[in-house]
């Protein structure tokens, strides 16, 4: 219970704050918001609506109690995500169009706005599914999660995360989460 209410004020920090000093590694964005999280975040802006919408995967690590958790959080930009299962099953592909046997398949929790991994173990499988396809001069990979089936005409919620800089920029978050606080 303790991490969905970090989870929570995380989620909402992201979207209404920015840390006073920060690293960028190509796309990503290395922030120390408070004492004990650190976060590496990738933020992508869509137009919608004749606005401009967000959305964001995050790496977060928790620094108290010398716990160094890891989690991810994905933000699917506001009013896109409906669905009301307690997990979702989340597609991870380089390639847009087709899927591959090397791709990732994940089970997520939902945060009701927004879905996350509170594993380690499933933080470190991302993250190197990421650095890998990275490393192969995969440009992006694509994030695909389902709505509820009466949540509409989309069924299938897309997000598009570009890989440049991710390796180095989760090397740097990786020393500074296990660096005591």
């Amino acid at each position: 219970m303790r991490r969905f209410v970090l989870y929570t004020a995380l989620a909402l920090y992201f979207s209404a704050h920015s840390a006073p000093a920060a690293d960028r590694f190509g796309e990503w964005l290395l922030e120390q918001p408070r004492s004990f999280v650190l976060t590496l975040s990738f933020k992508q802006s869509v137009p919608l609506n004749d606005k401009i919408a967000t959305s964001e995967l995050g790496f977060i690590c928790d620094q108290r109690d010398k716990s160094n958790v890891v989690g991810v959080i994905l933000i699917p930009v506001d009013g896109t995500f409906e669905n009301r299962q307690r997990i979702i099953p989340v597609l991870i592909q380089k390639n847009k169009e087709r899927y591959d046997p090397f791709d990732l398949v994940q089970h997520w929790n939902n945060g009701t706005e927004y879905i996350f991994l509170e594993s380690n173990d499933d933080a470190d499988k991302l993250a190197s599914f990421l650095k890998a396809n990275e490393a192969d001069g995969v440009k992006s990979v694509h994030f695909f999660f389902p709505n509820d089936t009466d949540a509409g005409s989309q069924i299938a919620n897309h997000i598009v995360v570009d890989l440049a800089g991710f390796s180095d920029g989760f090397g740097a978050f990786q020393k500074v989460c296990a660096s005591p606080q």
